[in-house]
């Protein structure tokens, strides 16, 4: 399923200079997988759809503001950072 959420990257990892652009803006994001191990585990991984690079644990993202239906999102802007 498809999500807008506000990215707010934590300090408990590093990110690249892009992600940090994308601080406190509006992503479009698709629901993935639970993480399994390390500071994230037991959250909701996401990711950005076309993006080859990168994860967003949940706690990074701020304000779900709704589900996207199929094809929404692909008119959401196309924004790609990596962990």
């Amino acid at each position: 399923m498809f999500y807008e959420a506000i990215f707010q990257p934590s300090k408990r990892m590093n990110c690249t200079t892009e992600a940090k652009r994308l601080a406190g803006k509006k992503i479009a994001v698709q629901d993935g997988w639970i993480i399994e191990d390390g500071p994230f585990k037991g959250q909701n991984g996401f990711y950005i759809k076309n993006s080859t690079v990168g994860w967003i644990p949940q706690s990074d993202l701020i304000n779900f503001l709704t589900s996207l239906s199929s094809g929404t999102h692909s008119k959401a802007p196309d924004v790609r950072f990596a962990y």
